[in-house]
């Protein structure tokens, strides 16, 4: 064999070897979860549920924006007890078949009114599962605790300072 043919089956071989993992990364946006399991249609449910409790305005940000599905997610994932990771689940299909049941389609396909009016019978609990119930709740207090913590909320609703004091004055004479 020549040394140049050599070289270069090297230098594929490490290239490929060096792009490979790459290939199995997973996909854009997606979140990755080591306790709970999510399929592609609930992460989609996810992301219209958190954007219908608090959608884009012309002059802020939404649940969408802020990504409050991941952040929903992790604190399933990371903070929550096995029994409440179980009943999040559950409740996620619930909801599902639920609202399946309500209009015969995905929630994903509804239209604003449809998912308004289906959110107000879960908030009123008009025949409607406790695992549904549970799992809104939970839903709808994590994309609130994403949004409050969010920076335009904090410097443009609670006029959050970094530094406490800033009018501070050192030397005022005392009369």
């Amino acid at each position: 064999m020549q040394r140049r043919t050599v070289i270069r089956n090297l230098v594929i071989i490490s290239a490929g070897a060096g792009l490979l993992p790459s290939c199995f990364q997973p996909e854009e946006g997606s979140v990755v979860v080591k306790n709970i399991s999510i399929n592609s249609s609930e992460l989609k449910l996810l992301k219209a549920l958190t954007d219908t409790i608090i959608p884009e305005t012309n002059n802020f940000t939404g649940a969408k924006s802020l990504r409050s599905y991941e952040f929903l997610l992790r604190m399933i994932d990371e903070c929550t007890s096995p029994e409440g990771q179980k009943k999040f689940t559950e409740g996620l299909k619930a909801f599902d078949q639920l609202s399946h049941d309500k209009f015969g389609q995905l929630f994903t396909g509804y239209t604003a009114e449809q998912k308004q009016s289906l959110l107000s019978e879960i908030e009123n609990k008009e025949h409607v599962s406790e695992e549904a119930v549970n799992f809104y709740k939970t839903v709808k207090h994590y994309t609130i605790q994403s949004f409050t913590s969010s920076k335009q909320y904090m410097v443009d609703i609670k006029k959050y300072t970094m530094v406490p004091g800033s009018n501070f004055k050192g030397c005022v004479k005392i009369s």
